[in-house]
């Protein structure tokens, strides 16, 4: 039994070394993984830390996924770029699922953070590359993602930028930046970051000044993370502040709506519904009646006056005024 729970206790300390990892470029000394895992309750030397890197480094198994900076002391550890630990190993489920991410995740997200999870994909490719029947067609060619809607393309954002941002946000510190064409930095204190599909919000305070300002994450140019604590920061409350109506976010106030779908555009709202309030009833053959309660924003006008010819909004009577005037500024374009 002792010897048992001897090697159990190194299994998790391994593991947890392992974890403690930064991905390259960033790096971590054997002193910070000691400090680290010594906070989390872990019973383990330096001198061990540094014997199980070298193991590790060494190895055949983890050689390629642990990698050692020694052109200056004290060396620097971390995880290969390319490289991910799978623990537990994936499996046929876990493959497609990851398959599957990956597909509707490229679309929608910005290429720096679907670079975190590239090793993560490749291991489901992988995974299909080995287990593929022989003379048959790869999982890819089987399932496809076509996404509804209209899509921008992600904004670029610049090499390193993000990493340092979520840095200094999960470490509460304040940050240098350069906006955009500014020539001289600017000391914010960030808040929060709000992913809006094709733009990330960085929500800011602007040096000591107490209104909050919003910052496009691809118009940063240069950012230097600063040993400072942000000010507020653990009285800051990101959902009061979008419930307040900040950055013209899907919050707004409570309304009754009651429309007329004509021809086959409610089919769809059978399947997909609004909310769990809505409501359906024929009218007429070709007409159903739509009533539903849901909050007052530009993203539910957009979707109304995106079902054109076939909606009329019975009430609230300033939203019917809203869609009415709107559809009439857009005929003006067309004489």
């Amino acid at each position: 039994m002792a010897g048992n729970a001897s090697i159990s206790n190194k299994t998790y300390r391994v593991i947890a070394l392992l974890q403690a990892l930064p991905r390259s470029p960033h790096k971590i000394t054997s002193n910070e993984i000691h400090q680290r895992l010594t906070s989390e309750g872990h019973d383990i030397t330096r001198r061990s830390i540094e014997r199980y890197l070298k193991e590790l480094s060494e190895s055949q198994a983890f050689g390629a996924l642990v990698q050692c900076d020694d052109k200056a002391m004290p060396y620097g550890w971390s995880v290969a770029q390319k490289q991910n630990l799978s623990i537990p190993g994936m499996d046929a489920q876990m493959a497609a699922t990851w398959d599957l991410v990956a597909r509707y995740l490229t679309p929608l997200m910005a290429k720096d953070v679907l670079d975190k999870l590239e090793p993560v994909f490749n291991e489901a490719r992988k995974w299909f590359e080995r287990h593929r029947p022989m003379g048959k067609r790869y999982w890819s060619d089987k399932v496809a993602y076509v996404p509804r809607g209209f899509h921008l393309e992600p904004a670029r954002v610049s090499a390193g930028i993000a990493d340092q941002v979520y840095d200094a946000l999960y470490r509460n510190r304040q940050m240098n930046i350069w906006y955009k064409d500014k020539d001289e930095p600017h000391l914010v204190h960030p808040y929060a970051l709000v992913d809006r599909g094709a733009v990330r919000y960085l929500v800011v305070r602007f040096w000591n000044y107490k209104d909050y300002r919003h910052l496009a994450l691809h118009r940063l140019r240069k950012v230097h993370v600063l040993d400072n604590e942000v000010e507020g920061a653990s009285t800051f409350d990101l959902d009061a502040y979008l419930q307040e109506g900040n950055m013209n976010l899907p919050y707004g106030d409570s309304i009754n709506l009651v429309m007329r779908l004509y021809g086959r555009a409610a089919d769809h709202l059978y399947e997909t519904p609004v909310n769990e309030t809505q409501i359906l009833k024929k009218i007429e053959p070709s007409v159903t009646e739509l009533r539903v309660q849901v909050q007052n924003t530009e993203e539910l006008k957009w979707w109304i006056l995106g079902l054109g010819a076939n909606v009329e909004v019975l009430k609230p009577a300033k939203i019917r005024k809203d869609i009415s005037q709107e559809l009439k500024r857009a005929a003006s374009h067309y004489p």
